[in-house]
């Protein structure tokens, strides 16, 4: 066995272990109570009855919460936070949040805001549970970051607001030991579950029904994480895996360590058929910088995804200006395994790519802009449409530039690396490919916008095909 398979195989001992540790925490938990006995802490509306402070008192005086099974909605119109050591039951319940309500649905009760400095864990959250339930929104489109899952009312200042980055029906940050299992996210306008700063989280079941923006989006300072059986309709990633995000998008900056995700499964209804995994260097108010790095990650069983996203992305900025401060973050022992993908067109099909401009219109199944140690790719079959895209890859590397209305919506000033990539078991169009070089593009600009920002190449050092090094 080489390096890299015991690497991976330490990531499943560990990850494993820490999942069947997950199941023994949650299930000492006792104290049981029906939350049909608060009854009498509800309110009847228009909509029906609202159960937000009947939950939150439940929650507050006992471990165990169990929502009994109804045809009748549990309706919410406020935010519910979770103390340690709780466990709630909701399988054949539908808990649905009030339609003009604009704050989350669920949090953890020590959630912590990192956009500035890095956070304390002097009282972390612990040993937290969901099993079952349709959890629900009443929206029926995207409603934009900031609109929808807000962490509180709107303010007075609202550039400047807490938690400017949540948007979400739950969040769970600054915590250590959470299981979220066979649960259903429906009509939710942010994302469906938020969370970083975390360690030790199982996500398991977890299906979308008419949901609008990512699935479940994953936040920096996390790990030992595993996540199996995700599937269904999305607007933006099933998962997400950003370790560095732009601030309307995380409160959590740091490395994601030690994760397994495994059986994801998009819906060919889903708008757009993209897993990111970002990592990046982030800055903190004092000018202080941490690296968003990626690391001992698995990727396997993957259906429905068209592109993953591997480069690092700061917010569009217009030509002549500078960009957000960024730079490309560290990736390293990432595994891809087992991986069906149909690149039918790009993932982001804006001017350049629809002229198949020879530079700026290369896309691909995988594409990289990291610093990258190394990366595995087992068991890929790929379909790729050259007679109609010319310029699709299995594997590209290096900067991407799109300008639109004077905006820049990429960086193509930053460089990236790839020490290793290594390839086994790699079809494409049916056919077992053992000529690999032609299927990866290095990508190379020199002034592409004539604004002194957008010189980067990409580059990669090692290539192995099935054992052998051709590069």
């Amino acid at each position: 066995m080489n390096n890299t398979e015991i690497q991976k195989q330490n990531i499943y001992a560990s990850v494993l272990s820490m999942k069947q540790q997950r199941k023994k925490e949650k299930s000492v938990l006792c104290d049981t109570v029906s939350l049909g006995a608060y009854r009498s802490l509800t309110k009847k509306t228009n909509a029906g009855t609202v159960w937000t402070k009947a939950l939150q008192t439940a929650l507050s005086e006992h471990a165990c919460v169990i929502i009994e099974p109804s045809e009748e909605v549990y309706w919410i119109d406020d935010t519910v936070y979770i103390p340690s050591y709780r466990h709630i039951e909701a399988t054949g319940a539908t808990v649905r949040l009030c339609e003009d309500c604009n704050v989350l649905m669920l949090r953890n009760e020590h959630t912590k805001d990192g956009t500035y400095s890095p956070i304390s864990d002097s009282d972390k959250d612990c040993n937290i549970s969901i099993h079952g339930g349709k959890w629900e929104e009443s929206h029926t489109a995207r409603a934009g970051y900031g609109i929808s899952g807000r962490y509180s009312p709107v303010s007075n200042d609202e550039e400047n607001r807490n938690f400017y980055g949540v948007s979400t029906c739950m969040l769970f940050n600054n915590m250590e030991g959470l299981y979220l299992s066979d649960m259903t996210f429906s009509h939710t306008a942010g994302f469906a579950v938020q969370v970083g700063d975390i360690q030790n989280a199982v996500f398991e079941n977890i299906s979308f029904d008419s949901c609008y923006a990512d699935g479940l989006h994953i936040n920096g300072n996390s790990r030992n994480l595993y996540l199996a059986n995700i599937k269904g309709e999305v607007g933006d990633d099933l998962v997400a895996l950003n370790a560095y995000d732009w601030r309307n998008s995380s409160v959590n900056f740091g490395e994601i360590r030690n994760v397994i995700c495994e059986h994801l499964y998009l819906s060919e209804s889903s708008r757009y058929k993209a897993i990111r995994i970002e990592s990046g260097v982030y800055r903190y108010a004092d000018g202080s910088t941490v690296d968003c790095g990626i690391f001992d990650t698995v990727i396997k069983d993957v259906r429905g995804i068209r592109t993953f996203k591997l480069y690092m992305q700061t917010p569009p900025y217009v030509l002549g200006e500078s960009p957000e401060f960024g730079r490309a973050g560290s990736i390293n022992n990432l595994f891809f395994e087992d991986i069906e993908m149909d690149l039918t067109a790009p993932i982001d099909n804006f001017g350049p790519y629809k002229a198949q401009d020879h530079l700026l219109g290369n896309f691909a199944a995988f594409e990289l802009g990291a610093e990258i140690g190394c990366i595995s790719f087992e068991n890929i079959k790929l379909t790729l449409h050259r007679d109609k895209w010319k310029h699709s890859h299995l594997v590209c590397i290096g900067p991407k530039s799109t300008c639109i209305k004077g905006k820049e919506y990429f960086d193509p000033y930053i460089s990236s690396h790839a020490k290793t990539l290594i390839f086994k078991n790699i079809s494409v169009n049916g056919k077992s490919e053992k000529d690999i070089l032609p299927l990866i593009r290095e990508i190379e600009f020199h002034d592409v916008n004539k604004d002194g920002f957008s010189t980067a190449k990409g580059t990669i050092g090692n290539i192995v095909l099935d054992g052998v090094t051709i590069k």
